[in-house]
């Protein structure tokens, strides 16, 4: 090869390789290696009979740069800070029982937050998201969506899978229970009695017990007693459930062909479902059905609780507002002090929100922030009151609504729109 040849093949590779650094993260893999091929087929064709060598060299030229692309553009693992007081214990992150809650932040955008007297660990970092061992306590969690974005949160045996959503899980290692509950999105559990994964979707809760292998999946407003029993539950079980109790506000509903043993016999080994079980599979329209068939009134002035919830919570996902809302009215008048009330005055300050009555939504918003201080949408009933009350001009109560959220949810997810309204 003479010398004015090998200058020629040292400015081709240098121009390619420059070419390569130019287009750095423009480069398109797929169709750069689809050039090269081209390439080196036309310089082969050219060259052969006069420098075999060259063509090899050239190809070895051209190969590399996308080698070096596909080395170096190896996307990089998430990153993450801690704030707040942390008690460490090896790998432990950890939050004295009187402390202030202890806020993760992922360079995605992703938040999790540990309650006092919790305790958790970053097991694994990737680019597209994490492992999180939450050892005791309780974990809120904000995931942020993002194509192939997988985490996982791990508590006792089990593993919550989530691509992107909030929710609220608590663990105890000590009763082996697990409690979570869904504020958007979907996650799918695994664990005892879950070898096939269940789904958990937005407005659900489920409490699974390890030593028991037992999983009750029901709305979340209800509590976990009156949630359905696990599919594999027994026959009795299930007749029991059908039978009315002393403290149990329903009324036996007739049997139309009640007329012998056969009629009993068919009944357990083919039992209804519950409404709380039509609403866990999604059935929003036979529990509707259902309420109609057996005389709406006569549901909200008489039904029980969890047939209430569910009622109220099938009409809500029916975009059936006005029989929502009877519900959850008849949910607050006839169990006043539940739990459930409780949380039917949150609900209904979001509809009222939803529906542009501010003045309505932050009257429910209060209520609900006077009955339950420490609930479960505490944060969100604070959040939305402060939006409430900057869009219904109330200036001064929306500047202490902003201080009191900033005091209690420095992290929280209307933190930044707190600061803009907090005043001097």
């Amino acid at each position: 090869m003479s010398e004015l040849e090998h200058a020629e093949l040292d400015a081709s590779a240098l121009a390619l390789c420059r070419i390569a650094r130019v287009l750095d993260e423009r480069i398109d893999a797929p169709r750069h290696a689809a050039g090269r091929e081209r390439l080196i087929a036309q310089a082969t064709r050219r060259w052969r009979s006069t420098s075999p060598l060259r063509s090899l060299l050239l190809a070895a030229a051209l190969t590399l740069p996308l080698a070096l692309f596909v080395f170096l553009r190896q996307p990089a693992r998430l990153e993450y800070r801690v704030t707040g007081p942390v008690v460490r214990d090896g790998a432990w992150l950890g939050v004295a029982a009187a402390g202030a809650p202890l806020g993760v932040h992922f360079s995605d955008g992703t938040e999790l937050g540990l309650a006092p007297g919790s305790k958790g660990r970053v097991a694994e970092l990737t680019s597209d998201g994490a492992r999180v061992v939450l050892g005791a306590g309780h974990l809120q969690a904000r995931v942020v969506h993002r194509k192939l974005t997988h985490w996982v949160v791990a508590a006792g045996p089990y593993e919550i899978e989530v691509t992107g959503t909030a929710f609220d899980v608590d663990w105890s290692d000590a009763n082996s229970r697990l409690d979570l509950i869904l504020h958007d999105g979907s996650v799918i559990v695994r664990g005892p009695s879950l070898p096939d994964g269940l789904r958990v979707s937005a407005g659900q809760r489920l409490v699974a017990r390890a030593n028991t292998g037992e999983a009750e999946l029901a709305s979340a407003l209800a509590t976990p007693a009156d949630a359905a029993l696990p599919k594999a539950a027994s026959a009795a079980a299930s007749s029991n459930a059908t039978k009315p109790s002393a403290g149990d506000a329903s009324e036996p509903e007739p049997s139309s062909n009640a007329s012998g043993p056969s009629s009993a016999t068919s009944a357990l080994a083919h039992p209804q479902p519950t409404w709380s079980e039509m609403l866990a599979d999604g059935n929003f329209r036979g529990v509707r059905d259902a309420a109609e068939a057996r005389g709406v009134d006569g549901v909200l002035s008489r039904g029980s609780l969890s047939d209430l919830v569910a009622l109220a919570d099938a009409a809500r996902y029916l975009h059936e507002r006005g029989l929502a809302e009877r519900g959850l009215l008849a949910e607050r008048a006839r169990f006043a002090g539940s739990a459930e009330a409780r949380a039917a005055a949150f609900v209904l300050g979001r509809m009222a929100d939803d529906a542009g009555s501010r003045a309505d939504a932050i009257r429910w918003y209060d209520t609900y922030l006077g009955e339950s201080p420490r609930g479960a949408f505490i944060a969100e009933a604070l959040g939305r009151k402060l939006v409430a009350l900057v869009e219904s001009g109330q200036t001064a109560r929306a500047e202490a609504a902003a201080a009191e959220y900033l005091r209690r949810f420095p992290r929280g997810p209307h933190a930044a729109y707190a600061r803009d309204h907090a005043g001097t």
